[in-house]
């Protein structure tokens, strides 16, 4: 009896079983190149930020200009991470013994997998890092409560002017104080909730305090809420700006993002014709 020849099981890669179609190591070793670069790159993206800022007026860059900086940057981050792991996992990716549209479809998804697996891993890293921020912000928020007097609200420091006089008694001016610093966080609210009565009561209690007549008491409480007016006004602009500038960082991050994904599976079906190239040159007579 003549014993049959044994046979290979069908293999549709060159190094892997058939059915693999996603190399998943290959994928992780992109991402993992990825996640690495982008670290690099904005570790050194902070660096010049920070360099070129400057707590002098008129030195450094403005807001605008680091600002348009910084999102050209995380772009360029994208891409260049994008391009590092999507072309190592398509080169490292085993062999598929398929038509070659095929081919370029799995390089494709390969990139993307690949952008998709660093993506979520940098947004876990980011996870970390906040929570440690969040911690630290704590921290600073505490110490800044009991250092409360050395940095006084816009509130009481119009009420110290209110009430500025020579020789003015401080103890007998606490309660009139605290009523009059009061009414100021209120204005700084919401204008409308201070009353006329409250306007009037202000006065009379300036002009007695503060030994002026009432003409120049009155004069000194429209002066207070104009100042706390401005102080409204101003706070209601830095918070638009901080909205404007976080809805522009959004949106140039999903772009980024975007961007990233298609150089990525660009980069892996460049490897993987690469890599295939190779092998055919290897293993030609």
């Amino acid at each position: 009896m003549v014993d049959a020849p044994m046979t290979a099981p069908a293999r549709n890669t060159v190094g892997g079983w058939a059915g693999q179609s996603i190399s998943w190591s290959a994928v992780f070793a992109g991402a993992l190149a990825a996640l690495g670069l982008t670290i690099v790159l904005v570790v050194l993206g902070s660096a010049f930020g920070f360099g070129a800022m400057s707590p002098f007026a008129g030195d450094g860059l403005s807001v605008t200009t680091i600002g348009v900086v910084t999102i050209i940057w995380l772009i360029l981050t994208q891409i260049f991470a994008s391009i590092a792991g999507g072309y190592i996992a398509g080169r490292v990716r085993l062999r598929w013994s398929i038509h070659q549209d095929e081919v370029f479809f799995r390089d494709t998804v390969h990139g993307f997998l690949t952008w998709a697996v660093a993506s979520a891993l940098m947004f876990t890293v980011a996870a970390v890092a906040a929570g440690g921020g969040s911690a630290a912000a704590t921290a600073v928020t505490a110490a800044a409560v009991h250092s409360e007097e050395a940095t006084p609200s816009p509130a009481t420091l119009i009420t110290d002017r209110l009430y500025r006089a020579p020789g003015a008694d401080a103890d007998g001016l606490a309660a009139s104080r605290g009523e009059a610093e009061r009414l100021m966080l209120m204005a700084l609210a919401d204008d409308t909730s201070v009353t006329p009565e409250d306007r009037l009561w202000l006065a009379e209690d300036v002009a007695e305090r503060a030994s002026l007549n009432m003409n120049a008491a009155e004069a000194r409480v429209q002066t207070a809420f104009t100042d706390v007016a401005l102080a409204r006004e101003e706070a209601r602009e830095e918070v638009d700006a901080a909205r404007a500038a976080s809805a522009t960082l959004a949106i140039a991050t999903a772009l980024a993002m975007m961007i990233g994904a298609f150089v990525a599976a660009g980069a892996a079906v460049y490897g993987g014709r690469e890599r295939d190239g190779l092998e055919d040159r290897l293993i030609a007579p």
